[in-house]
């Protein structure tokens, strides 16, 4: 970035969980390395997960690796509740802030989608993070009346998807229809994406290298579908 003008302020986009949350860090930093390394943007990631840090962890790793070799992806650790103060200073200085967020915080959280356009919820084909998710659920729609940027676009990513098995085709259904197929009862319905993190292994490999374009596998199709990079010719 740079010139004289007047710096354009940066988009923010989350990838969090209020708590759990499957394959959580591993879009969000595969999705700022592609962006980083593909579509040549400045990328600054915030770990802002109050449990973990495996984000940081992951610079931190790789450049031990790879000596000599800068991590393409600025990181920073800040799991505290002025987080939406820190990504504010991010935004005038960056093309695009990551915020990866989680650990069961309810302010961390919310604060994280002060300045979001958009959040990603990513889950796993299991009950308990299907539960864990109307609290997620609930705390964005507390943030989005405290949006300084006019509020952010939500989605729920299928994670780790295992489709040598039914379960993520029963759980794309109760998640989409407003029904629990065993009991009837009615459920929440939510904005599910249609493209999936389908490579469990692969994802697992991942941490901590910097992948080639042919190892982020489903990440393209994720950040299309949420509207950060264009549609591919001739589709919709």
């Amino acid at each position: 970035m740079g010139g004289g003008g007047p710096v354009a302020e940066a988009e923010v986009d989350v990838f969090g969980m209020l708590k759990g949350g499957v394959g959580k860090t591993r879009i969000a930093m595969l999705a700022a390395l592609w962006l980083a390394t593909v579509e040549d943007e400045d990328v600054h990631l915030v770990d802002a997960d109050s449990v973990s840090q495996t984000s940081n962890d992951w610079r931190k790793d790789y450049e031990l690796e790879n000596p000599g070799k800068k991590f393409p992806v600025q990181v920073t650790r800040h799991p505290f509740d002025d987080l939406d103060e820190h990504v504010a200073a991010l935004r005038s200085k960056h093309d695009r802030v990551i915020v990866d967020v989680g650990g069961g915080n309810a302010g961390i959280f919310t604060a994280a989608l002060v300045y979001a356009r958009r959040l990603v919820v990513p889950i796993g084909a299991d009950p308990s993070e299907v539960r864990r998710l109307r609290s997620t659920w609930r705390a964005a729609q507390t943030a989005a009346g405290d949006s300084e940027v006019g509020g952010f676009d939500a989605w729920v990513l299928l994670s780790r998807t295992d489709h040598g098995t039914t379960l993520p085709r029963e759980y794309r259904d109760m998640l989409t229809s407003g029904k629990d197929p065993k009991s009837g009862r009615d459920l929440p319905v939510y904005p599910l994406l249609t493209a999936e993190m389908r490579k469990r292994v692969a994802y697992q490999r991942a941490y901590p290298i910097v992948p080639t374009r042919a190892e982020f596998h489903d990440v393209p199709a994720v950040l299309r579908e949420i509207g950060i990079l264009p549609n591919e010719k001739g589709s919709q």
